[in-house]
């Protein structure tokens, strides 16, 4: 039997007239097949093609009318309906944002302005966030390790650090002198730093005048044995004795030593000379069988009971110190071992090499374990009231002595010491307040919930109201830096949360999702592809790079080599060379004392002189400075001076100059320095982090022609 091929064309046939209708005309050579078989799948053929088509349509059909019917119902009106059915309304899209930079959000659809892709819808969850908000997950806020703290109010402690040196007491020294003439026999202490007791014997002296005073002394006895009372003989006898003996108190002799002339009715040409007060002496100035005159000094004693502490405090530090504050200190001789004293003297002026102003601190010595000389470090403990007001629970309201400030009244007096006036503490820095509840406690964070980026400073606040945990960035104004944390001038509320743990890791998601965050806030302009400063076109147009156009054409030219110099140092602090940086800032300063000197001295050039004089200061701090940190210290402050100075008067090297700002150096206070356009080079960390920047700011050239 023949293969069956569904596939075969089937062949024509006809069957013959009153023959079998079973019978098939085959052709020759062919096996025969019944007729009615080879119909009957001839037609489950035609079937099957017809079924297969039939259905195609009805799927294109269903699809047809499905996708009609959302056409339909999407571009409904409110309140219409197909056979009786509520419509569909689709949710109106609120935000619309980029796929690539999702920092852009705008109410309409459009272009991004920075790759010009088209804006897609922001999601319903985002869109109802404002632009500062991010909101996290329970467990990603678990994962986080997210911790929070109210924002309080309290009374901080600001710690003002100091350190200094112990001295003697300048009021407790006494000179002892030769008051009147001879010469110097024996010397009881013959050589320095003996201690000695009020009443010892000192010097043994022989002396001429002495013993004629002591004879007068005797005479006016004689004269008044000899004379009647009441008469007048007996009255100026009395009186030459009482002169008499007053010559020689004044001359030092003791009471003791003039009753013992009168009683044994002589004089003597030796005296001896004793001890006024106590303590140690410091300074033998002569030596025996010197002769000397009337006011010739012979010791020198400092009473050791009481210490001077003299510290220098920073400038930054002045505005938490005052007079009368107890300070706490430490010595190495005595480690983990407090003493304490006031500060009975502030400076009126600052040391301008070191920048700094001396207190002296008066402290009790029981005992002399203090000595002078000795290296201490000091605390002072500010308590801060609302306003930067500095107060001493212990003196509120109070008068105090401006010599002694351990003498103290509740009102006007006299100092039982020195006899002034005393003065009210409002006179001395202090508030005006009486009590500690007359005053207003600051608001405080802990120190660790600002991130501080050196230009502003960022917290992240828990939005209160919502199931989920949601974070908003919030821009603060710090104030000082406390015990306790912050305190916060500007930007939070009492009883607000913020972030003290995990507000990094908050802070990086807020970035991946462009919402404001440390590197961005969201109320700045979008910086462009190869701008560093977004400015308005007006604004770039009347003043290119941001260089102030009100300067002679003439004088970036001057100023030439000075960015040369400047941009030498920058580069030598880059590499770590301390040596060539040093040279650079002797350069940098003979170069800006030669264009300081040949100004002219008029109003038009005080502003770039008074700048050019703060880079002169910094220059001769560098000169002092014992290592690299110094000189990056010092290059601190002498691109504060010179990044005013770039924008008064420019420049006109052939590259650009860029300002660049790091968040970290100086621990995290964060520094700006000027460098060529190109990579980063950090001249405050150098190797270490030598790409730590952010540029800010580019400053072209002024330069006419090439």
């Amino acid at each position: 039997m023949a293969e069956f091929d569904p596939f075969a064309k089937p062949e024509e046939e006809s069957p013959r007239l009153g023959g079998d209708p079973t019978e098939s005309r085959t052709t020759p050579g062919a096996k025969a097949r019944p007729p009615l078989t080879k119909r009957i799948l001839q037609g489950g053929r035609v079937l099957r093609r017809y079924a297969v088509l039939v259905a195609l349509s009805l799927v294109f059909f269903a699809g047809w009318r499905l996708g009609r019917g959302t056409a339909t119902s999407s571009h409904a009106q409110p309140g219409s309906a197909e056979g009786g059915a509520e419509p569909r309304v689709e949710r109106a899209v609120s935000w619309w944002t980029c796929s690539m930079h999702p920092q852009i959000r705008q109410p309409n659809p459009g272009k991004c302005p920075i790759c010009f892709m088209d804006l897609i819808p922001a999601s319903e969850e985002e869109s109802s966030l404002g632009p500062r908000q991010l909101r996290m997950t329970p467990e990603a806020a678990a994962l986080a390790d997210v911790e929070t703290a109210p924002v309080r109010r309290l009374f901080p402690v600001r710690e003002v650090h100091l350190w200094g040196r112990i001295d003697f007491d300048e009021t407790r020294w006494t000179t002892i002198s030769a008051r009147f003439p001879g010469r110097l026999d024996r010397l009881f202490v013959d050589y320095t730093g003996v201690p000695v007791r009020k009443g010892d014997h000192l010097v043994e002296i022989y002396s001429p005048e002495l013993n004629v005073a002591q004879q007068e002394l005797l005479r006016a006895m004689a004269s008044l044995d000899s004379s009647a009372p009441g008469s007048s003989a007996y009255s100026i006898a009395t009186s030459l004795l009482k002169s008499s003996e007053e010559k020689l108190r004044l001359w030092g002799i003791l009471p003791k030593q003039i009753a013992e002339i009168k009683a044994r009715r002589a004089s003597t040409d030796h005296m001896t000379i004793y001890a006024p007060q106590g303590g140690i002496v410091i300074t033998k100035h002569a030596k025996e069988g010197d002769y000397v005159q009337t006011g010739s000094p012979i010791y020198t004693i400092a009473d050791m009971s009481e210490l001077w502490v003299f510290f220098d405090a920073f400038e930054a530090d002045l505005p938490w110190v005052r007079y009368g504050q107890p300070v706490t200190f430490e010595t190495e001789a005595y480690p983990g071992e407090k003493f304490t004293g006031q500060v009975a003297f502030i400076q009126p002026t600052l040391d301008e090499k070191t920048r700094t102003i001396r207190l002296r601190v008066n402290v009790k010595n029981p005992g002399g374990r203090l000595k002078p000389g000795m290296l201490a470090r000091g605390v002072i403990e500010s308590r801060l009231a609302a306003g930067d007001q500095v107060f001493e629970p212990g003196l509120l309201g109070k008068w105090v002595c401006p010599m002694h400030p351990d003498v103290t009244a509740e009102g006007p007096n006299r100092c039982a010491r020195c006899g002034m006036d005393l003065v009210p503490l409002t006179e001395l820095g202090y508030p005006t307040a009486k009590a500690e509840e007359e005053l207003t406690p600051p608001l405080v964070i802990p120190a660790s919930a600002p991130l501080i980026t050196g230009m502003r400073s960022l917290v992240y606040v828990r939005v209160a109201g919502h199931d989920g945990p949601i974070f908003e960035s919030r821009q603060v104004v710090l104030g000082a830096r406390v015990r306790e944390g912050y305190v916060v001038l500007k930007g939070l509320n009492e009883g607000e949360d913020v972030v003290i743990r995990g507000n990094f890791k908050i802070d990086s998601a807020a970035q991946l999702a462009g919402l404001s965050s440390m590197m961005h806030d969201g109320d700045e302009p979008i910086m462009r592809p190869g701008h560093h400063h977004a400015q308005s076109a007006d604004a770039a147009a009347a003043t290119p790079s941001g260089v102030s156009d009100v300067v002679h054409p003439d004088l970036a030219a001057t100023f030439r080599p000075v960015w040369q110099a400047y941009l030498a140092i920058q580069r030598d602090l880059a590499g770590d060379d301390a040596t060539a940086a040093r040279t650079g800032f002797q350069s940098l300063r003979r170069m800006l004392l030669e264009r300081d000197t040949a100004a002219p001295k008029d109003a038009s050039s005080q502003p770039w002189r008074d700048l050019a004089r703060k880079m002169i200061a910094a220059c001769d701090a560098a000169a002092k400075a014992e290592d690299i940190e110094g000189l990056r210290s010092e290059f601190g402050r002498l691109s504060q001076a010179a990044a005013e100075l770039i924008v008064t008067i420019g420049h006109d090297l052939p590259r650009p100059i860029v300002r660049v700002h790091c968040p970290m150096a100086f621990s995290n206070r964060g520094a700006d320095w000027l460098q060529e356009e190109g990579d980063v080079a950090n001249p405050y960390f150098g190797t270490r982090m030598l790409r730590c920047g952010v540029p800010e700011e580019t400053y072209a050239s002024r330069r006419s022609s090439p």
